[in-house]
């Protein structure tokens, strides 16, 4: 599979992910939708490494291969944001984002996303 087309699939499941934790939000189902909303966030970062010739196959990857492009290009937000969101990660099992701060980490997510996709797409020009 070509970058190009591996980078297409992730972008499918992130897109996918996205627009099921936005049912899930609206159903009032927080736990599901941080998980998805954690998985559309991972999916961005993997095409986000893949731009740098790193495959991630880890939980543990992701957070390695985050601080040190954070590292790279001088952001000292990016690793910091990026292990806050964790906590959606975190909520899925144990419930941990009340239901009314929950906005404010989907907000924060999408963001976060966005960060992560002009940098694959800054990367691919």
């Amino acid at each position: 599979m070509s970058e190009l087309t591996y980078i297409a699939h992730l972008y499918e499941t992130r897109d996918q992910y996205r627009a099921n934790a936005e049912k899930a939000l609206a159903a009032g189902e927080f736990r599901k939708a941080s998980e998805l909303l954690w998985g559309s966030i991972t999916q961005e970062l993997k095409a986000l490494a893949v731009t740098y010739g790193v495959v991630i196959s880890s939980h543990r990857q992701f957070f390695e291969f985050l601080k040190q492009l954070a590292s790279e290009l001088r952001d000292a937000q990016l690793y910091p944001e990026f292990v806050e969101l964790n906590a959606l990660h975190k909520n899925f099992y144990d419930e941990t984002i009340p239901s009314d701060v929950f906005p404010e980490y989907y907000r924060r997510s999408i963001e976060y996303i966005e960060r992560l996709d002009a940098l694959v797409r800054r990367d691919k020009t």
